[in-house]
């Protein structure tokens, strides 16, 4: 009976590594902003248990049964191995933050193109240029690698919602050049795919892209 428990801990153990690792890839692959797994102190926890329980079991069934040397062995053996694949998904996931990190775009140069487009439009659209008018409805673009904050003026509240999802695709073509001057890694599908754009008139939420679509858009009655 202990070999059996001790058994189906083994499972428990190895599958919750491997739930880690494919929820993670997953939410990754996604580019949602939920926490990943392998940073939840939650997660660290209930593994640790495992350990300690997988540990009492072993110990108890090495004092009770030991008659069943053979079936004790097994069980160390499988801990071992318990224990190198732990430490094989630990190096994966701080292998994988480290890539994480090389592979985000550097914020500050990023900002840097993007205000410089920002403004070349603008001054094009002073000077008469109506190709570039949706420049004149927007005060600032501010790229984070968590989603993009876009501040607009006052005019921006006399656009129809159409002409407002105008803007917003310039925005989102502003946004696309200025990271591919910093990412040389940034390809055409991540235009496709988008950006989430966050409108505000200062501190007053005005709309944002939608989940599931960034090109698709949510004004607000504040922005009417």
């Amino acid at each position: 009976m202990i070999t059996f428990i001790a058994v189906v801990l083994d499972f428990c153990l190895t599958g919750s590594i491997i739930y880690m690792l494919y929820h993670d890839y997953k939410l990754k692959k996604s580019g949602s902003t939920e926490k990943p797994l392998k940073k939840k102190w939650q997660y660290w926890v209930s593994i640790f248990a495992l350990f300690c329980v997988m540990g009492v079991v072993v110990s108890f069934d090495n004092t009770a049964q030991n008659e069943n040397s053979s079936d004790v062995a097994k069980l160390k053996r499988k801990k071992k191995k318990q224990i190198a694949a732990y430490k094989k998904a630990t190096q994966a996931a701080d292998d994988n933050d480290s890539e994480d990190d090389n592979s985000e775009v550097d914020a500050k140069e990023a900002n840097a193109n993007i205000t410089m487009l920002l403004k070349d439009d603008q001054k094009d659209a002073s000077n008469g240029n109506e190709k570039f008018a949706y420049a004149l409805y927007l005060k600032k673009i501010k790229y984070s690698n968590d989603g993009i904050e876009v501040q607009v003026t006052n005019d921006f509240f006399n656009l129809s919602n159409d002409e407002k999802d105008i803007v917003a695709e310039r925005v989102q073509g502003v946004v696309g050049a200025g990271i591919s001057m910093v990412d040389s890694d940034y390809e055409p599908k991540d235009d496709q795919q988008g950006h989430h754009l966050s409108f505000y008139y200062g501190k007053i939420a005005v709309g944002h892209s939608k989940m599931l679509d960034s090109h698709k858009y949510k004004w607000y009655k504040s922005a009417n």
